[in-house]
């Protein structure tokens, strides 16, 4: 897994995209703060994966020691492009939102459709189960400031996690 502090790279990346309000077409990883670039041997191997944490790690105050416990910056972009790699079902995923306004973290629902019964309904906690393999899924993430990936147990070594966020 990689060993990068959710302090450095997250703060850079806050700071690029404050001074930018950009927009981009193309992912961009929650570490590297340039857009995707065309030819994949100019991005670090390790840019893309992040740390996961226990739910019970994640500060409010965003003072977190551990690597992902703080979550990562999203630049307020709109969706989030995760890739899931595993080889044990035992292991699974939940993404977590934090808004700077709220001050607080909470599950991140994804929306199932608007032909359920009630609202409740309507909505499902953004969470990857029983991962044997390799998932790739892009998730709408309007208006989420940071969010953090979060495993429900111990994992290994075969447990990895890239995440990008994208505007379009």
């Amino acid at each position: 897994m990689s060993q990068h502090t959710t302090s450095g790279y997250s703060a850079i990346y806050d700071q690029r995209l404050k001074a930018s309000h950009t927009r981009t077409r193309r992912p961009l990883s929650l570490y590297y703060t340039e857009a995707v670039p065309s030819g994949s041997q100019d991005i670090p191997d390790d840019t893309s994966v992040i740390e996961t944490c226990l739910a019970g790690d994640l500060e409010d105050d965003l003072s977190a020691p551990e690597d992902g416990a703080n979550g990562y910056a999203t630049g307020n972009a709109s969706h989030l492009h995760v890739q899931i790699n595993n080889n044990d079902t035992s292991e699974n995923v939940t993404l977590y939102a934090y808004n700077y306004v709220f001050k607080s973290w909470a599950p991140a629902y994804l929306p199932l459709g608007q032909n359920q019964a009630t609202t409740d309904a309507s909505f499902v906690i953004a969470t990857w189960a029983t991962i044997d393999g390799s998932k790739h899924v892009t998730v709408p993430i309007h208006g989420i400031d940071r969010i953090a990936f979060v495993h429900g147990s111990s994992v290994d070594a075969s447990y990895i996690i890239k995440a990008a966020v994208s505007t379009f």
